[in-house]
């Protein structure tokens, strides 16, 4: 017989051909092999050799196949053989046919089970029915469909298989958890099993867990014990099942202390395993199965691994305790304390690797400890397990992966409560933290995803919501007291979060939503605003104002509208409200004095009233407002609040003229209802009309009416805010309403705001707006208290000293009607006489053009002149001698001689005059030079009109000769100047009846006969009056030059009418020469200076001809000559080169002086030369030797007046 052929020799001669078949290697009996099989005496070589023929030969299967009873006494005898042999390649060759039968016939698994289930129901062999098992199992895996077959109609099958689990040998108890294993992985299977064999299936697993030796047992076990957990009723029947249940008679332990165990074992696999068990339990019902794992100290166990490496093992675990966080007693028996610092420690090195699962499942976790943590126990008592847990969220935070980053943003949120913080609280943690999320928060791509930014936004919310608290926490800030080496406070904290909300959040959340409107991210940005006005209340000033202007008012209002309309978005609706309440109420503090705090309750709880049921878009507010109904009284109240406050800050909710129209209509209909307006409301009324009117056209006298009324209601109206400029222009665009609230408008406006500049500025342009104004100001400074009337005095004074009035007559003679009631209604003398005596001396020298003055005119000068008996203060003399001053020199010239004889009958200014002028007078140097002006003016006007004198005035003209002399360095300039021009006014004047000179020791004691011609100056004072005048000339100073000239060329008359020879021996002296000499080497302007031309002409003239000053006149020719000369020069070098000329001087120079004659234009002109001499300058160059402060604004008043005097003498 080939080797390759399945033959026994010993048998095969009785069996008939029809059993021959050929195969692949060779010819084989099909009954051969079965008789083979069946003999014991056939060797197990060849038995493997049959066996592996049946199986590669389709033929011969089919043989065997063809008959029944050879089918059934080939599987018999193969079943048999299975449980007897020893042979493992012959026992794994024997299994590998019964499967391909079982494939090729179907039909034969019934005949098979049954042949298992006879096999393994003798007791006795279970211990060696190993074999059987395994061969069960691999029955599994070839028909799936199996396990429900087992399940159902072969449960004997399954008993005996589950009655393997309680042998002694484990290599047994493996494969019936194989076969367990396998049943339990088909679903169907175990919705076919019956609860009994269920049960006991739980008790026989748990049995065998409890005793188990070996790690394969183990490992197979769990297997089972994870499959059946999928099934919420089996995880149910397994934690159920207490410890040594006497109903079961079999000993195990609960299914928490057999994992408890198992992860007390060193190796990972079996941890992984057991975890993944816990997690299989808990998944059904956290809240039911936890309490049994807590209980066994299970978290305690699992917080122990997470310092594990194995990154599976680290997600089991982070998600087991997840589960397990679900149980309040996981946080009651502290396990979340004991923990808590592995977890983060576990975390910080898991958020440096790469497996963001990981990472997200441990964040989690984290979230979810922060989250259920109860108030009473702190996980972080010390700033160092703080900065610890910040490390991790920072470190979560800056992580490429979107998601585990939000969950760091959600774990810093959760971080923020009260009962997280350390003693004492680690504020540059927190800041360091809110820092990471803000960088979140600028970053472009995490913006893009919504739920970064709303996460990002509700980490800020809740540090708004933690430092509120510790601002209300007096004991929390004794924490932070204590603590000195922060160097980050909770101030600093709140600026910070001001800061973030102000340069991110609110562009950000712009932003956003510009693309896709977001309830929710508006909601919380409006929760973050509201928390700031608490949080920093002295920056609330300006940053609600920059919300205000930005719009804010507008859009929370669309978003009630769009969004919170017909009940929706409740709570979204409330932050809405509460923003605005406060933003409003915050505005309205600073437009409110201190003194209406009333009004701004009133206004809050009005908007805290109203706001909540505020629904309607902006663009239905005109109809509500003109809306009759009383029933909306308070929502129409509240829009004008809303209005008021928005355009104030240019956020424009509509537009003006449709405010205007509406408010006006409003005020119209609550005229008509006879309902009196809350001075709040009347307050936010009159700002609305007045801010609009220009886009309007002018208000009838109906409308004046109706709104003058409503203004009536209140007295305090005024008082209650700080008054807007555009409300003064509005009150005093109509007379009706200027007549009745100006005076009181202006006062409050003079009353109210620090900003005295600004004040001051829109004061200006009303004045200058309305001129009107200037009468309701006069009345201000009387009436008003003394701030108020101050600051009225200053912008009166501003306002008149540079506005011209003059054009407006009507104008000009109200005020000076005004002025005059208001001077005869004062009973006492202050500083509001000067007020109004000051501006009665600017108006004066305003309207100085008119031709003649009027019975208004004298009758105020009688008063002012009247006021000098009344006189107790200084400043109050000196502004009644400057007006009196004004009305003399700027009277025309057919009144003179009543001003002049109405100053002179008053005996009492005389005395004050000649007390003030007096060597021992203390009166102040303005005083003085008021006086000496006044008094220089009499003497002139006196002269010229011969008005009767009633009481002279003595002055010591010596002593202003030496203090002309020896004092002017020590004197002030403008004082100087006017003793110059008393001096050349009285030198001029001659004998004068008005000035009786006082007599000097000198002059008390006999007299040449030089000094009596010079009576009552002797000769030594008039040397020293030209020395000293002389001296003056080489100032600088062009009015100090052009005053000393003219009162030398007044000395130089006196003295040539006096006594000839004098003049012409002082002039002739060398130091005349030196001082042209000096005069003239200048150069420049100066040579040619109006002054200096009369002083050359004087010389010229009285000091010894043209021979003897020909050098100085050739010089000056030259000057010309190279420079040319100025227009205001033109008529006093005619006049000295005529005089010249006149004088008879050499050929030369004659001619050369006429060349510049006949050089120099022609201009015709009404004034004396000498006028042209005395206005060689404009009126700023005097007005710097102003140096009081008192008569500033009246300088060029005083100085035209001056100087026309002057001219004309």
């Amino acid at each position: 017989m080939s080797s390759l052929d399945i033959i026994c020799e010993n048998i095969h001669a009785d069996h008939a051909p029809r059993w021959f078949a050929n195969w692949e290697r060779g010819a084989a009996c099909v009954a051969c092999v079965v008789e083979m099989i069946e003999r014991p005496d056939v060797s197990s070589l060849r038995k493997r050799a049959a066996l592996v023929c049946v199986t590669r030969a389709e033929e011969i299967r089919e043989l065997l196949y063809c008959e029944e009873n050879l089918r059934v006494n080939f599987t018999c005898s193969l079943m048999r053989m299975l449980s007897c042999c020893v042979d493992s390649t012959l026992l794994d060759q024997t299994v590998e046919v019964l499967l391909q039968m079982s494939l090729d016939r179907p039909q034969l698994l019934h005949f098979i089970l049954d042949e298992i289930h006879s096999q393994l129901s003798d007791r006795s062999r279970l211990n060696a029915s190993l074999t059987s098992f395994m061969f069960l199992g691999k029955l599994l895996d070839s028909h799936p469909g199996l396990s429900q077959t087992l399940t159902s109609s072969h449960l004997c099958v399954l008993e005996c298989v589950c009655e393997g689990l309680l042998v002694s040998d484990e290599e047994v108890k493996v494969a019936v958890c194989y076969v367990l294993l396998k049943i339990w992985s088909s679903v169907t299977a175990v919705h076919t099993l019956p609860n009994t064999h269920r049960d006991k299936m739980c008790v026989l697993l748990l049995h065998t867990l409890s005793d188990t030796q070996t790690t394969a047992l183990t490992i197979n076990c769990l297997g089972v014990l994870k499959q059946m957990l999928q099934y919420s009723d089996v995880a149910c029947v397994l934690m159920s099942l207490g410890e040594c249940s006497e109903k079961h008679h079999l000993p195990y332990q609960p299914l928490p202390l057999i994992i408890k165990k198992l992860l007390l074992s060193s190796q990972d696999s079996l941890q992984v395993v057991s975890i993944h068990c816990v997690c299989a339990v808990l998944i059904h019902s956290p809240a039911r199965f936890s309490s049994s794992f807590i209980h066994a100290d299970l978290p305690e166990f699992l917080f122990e691994c997470v310092c594990s490496s194995s990154e599976m093992m680290l997600w089991w675990i982070f998600h087991c305790l997840l589960l397990m966080s679900e149980d309040p007693q996981f946080f009651s028996q502290c396990h979340s304390v004991y923990g808590i610092e592995s977890l983060v420690r576990s975390l910080n090195e898991t958020l440096g690797k790469s497996n963001t699962e990981v990472q997200k499942q441990g964040l989690e976790l984290l979230t979810a400890i922060l989250d259920r943590q109860p108030a009473g126990v702190c996980l972080f008592p010390t700033g160092c397990e703080f900065s610890a847990i910040v490390d991790v969220i920072i470190k979560g935070v800056a992580s490429s992966c979107l998601q585990v980053s939000m969950l760091a943003v959600r774990a810093a949120a959760l971080l923020l409560r009260p009962h997280h913080q350390s003693s004492p609280v680690q504020f540059s943690d927190i800041m360091r933290m809110m820092s990471a999320v803000m960088c979140k928060c600028t970053d472009h791509q995490s913006v893009k995803a919504g739920g970064v930014l709303l996460q990002t936004l509700t980490c800020i919310e809740a540090a708004c919501r933690l430092a509120e608290v510790y601002l209300c926490e007096c004991s929390v800030n004794d924490g932070v007291c204590s603590s000195s080496q922060q160097q980050v406070t909770l101030e600093t904290l709140c600026v910070y979060l001001l800061h973030c909300c102000d340069t991110t959040c609110i562009p950000t959340v712009t932003r956003v939503c510009e693309r896709l409107s977001s309830p929710q991210l508006l909601q919380v940005l409006l929760s973050i605003l509201s928390h700031q006005f608490s949080l920093c209340p002295a920056h609330m000033a300006s940053f609600s104002r920059k919300l205000a202007s930005s719009g804010f008012i507008r859009l929370t209002l669309q978003i009630k509208a769009q969004q919170c309309s017909e009940n929706r978005n409740s709570s979204l609706n409330l932050v809405c409200c509460d923003f605005l309440l406060k933003l409003c109420t915050h505005l309205f503090s600073q437009i409110y004095t201190e003194t209406s705090e009333l009004q701004g309750t009133h206004v809050e709880c009005k908007l805290e009233e109203c706001l909540v049921s505020l629904f309607c878009s902006v663009s239905d507010w005109c109809s509500l407002l003109v809306d009759s109904s009383e029933s909306i009284i308070n929502t129409q109240y509240c829009l004008i609040y809303l209005l008021h406050v928005s355009l104030l800050h240019g956020d424009r909710l509509m537009c003006e003229s449709s405010v205007f129209s509406s408010v006006l209509q409003f005020i119209c209909v609550q005229d008509v209802n006879d309902v009196s307006l809350p001075p709040s409301v009347q307050s936010s009324v009159i700002y609305l009309l007045s801010v609009t009117q220009h886009s309007c056209t002018h208000l009838d006298t109906v409308s004046v009416k109706s709104i003058s009324k409503a203004l009536s209601c209140s007295p305090l109206l005024f008082s209650l805010s700080s008054i807007h400029p555009s409300i003064l222009r509005f009150i005093f665009c109509y007379p009706e309403l200027s007549e009745r609230f100006g005076v009181t408008a202006l006062t409050e406006r003079l009353c109210g705001g620090s900003d005295e500049e600004q004040m001051q500025s829109d004061l200006l342009q009303l004045l200058h707006e309305h001129p009107d104004a200037l009468i309701s100001m006069l009345v201000v400074v009387c009436e008003a208290d003394a701030p108020a009337a101050h600051r009225a005095e200053r912008v009166l004074k501003c306002f008149m000293s540079s506005e011209d009035i003059s054009s407006s007559c009507d104008l000009c003679h109200q005020m000076k009607s005004t002025l005059l009631n208001l001077l005869q209604k004062l009973t006492h003398t202050d500083f509001r006489v000067s007020v109004l005596v000051d501006v009665l001396t600017v108006l004066q020298s305003k309207t100085s053009t008119q031709s003649e003055m009027n019975h208004t005119d004298f009758k105020l000068l009688y008063h002012v002149n009247n006021l000098v008996a009344k006189m107790n203060s200084s400043e109050l003399l000196l502004s009644v001698l400057n007006c009196l001053y004004c009305f003399l020199s700027l009277c025309p010239s057919h009144c003179t001689d009543r001003v002049v004889s109405l100053l002179l009958g008053n005996i009492r200014l005389m005395e004050v005059l000649e007390n003030i002028l007096s060597p021992f007078s203390s009166s102040s140097s303005s005083l003085q030079c008021s006086s000496l002006l006044l008094v220089a003016t009499l003497i002139s006007l006196q002269h010229r009109q011969s008005v009767q004198v009633h009481r002279n005035i003595t002055i010591d003209l010596h002593e202003i000769v030496r203090r002309l002399a020896f004092s002017k360095r020590h004197t002030d300039s403008l004082l100087l100047m006017c003793s110059m021009r008393l001096l050349q006014v009285w030198l001029d004047v001659d004998e004068c009846s008005l000035v009786c000179v006082s007599q000097t020791a000198a002059l008390q004691r006999s007299l040449q006969s030089v000094d009596g011609a010079l009576h009552p100056l002797v000769y030594s004072e008039a040397h020293t009056l030209m020395t000293a005048l002389c001296g003056l000339t080489l100032q600088k100073q062009d009015m100090m030059i052009s005053t000393a000239v003219n009162c030398l060329r007044s000395l130089i008359g006196f003295l040539n009418r006096r006594n000839i020879a004098i003049v012409q021996r002082m002039l002739s002296q060398p130091w005349m020469h030196f001082l042209l000499f000096s005069l003239l080497s200048c150069r420049g302007s100066l040579v040619l200076h109006p002054a200096i031309l009369t002083l050359i002409t004087q010389l010229v003239c009285f000091g010894g001809g043209i021979s003897e000053w020909k050098t100085e006149v050739e010089l000056l020719c030259e000057e010309v000559e190279r420079h040319g000369v100025t227009q205001i020069t033109h008529n006093t070098l005619r006049l000295l080169l005529t005089q010249c000329c006149a004088l008879s001087p050499p050929e030369g120079l004659r001619m050369r002086m006429e060349t510049l004659l006949e050089s120099l234009p022609h201009h015709e002109t009404s004034d004396s030369p000498h006028q042209h001499m005395m206005y060689p300058h404009t009126d700023t160059q005097w007005v710097s030797f102003m140096k009081h402060e008192q008569n500033e604004f009246l300088c060029k008043s005083f100085v035209k007046s001056f100087w026309r005097t002057f001219s004309d003498s």
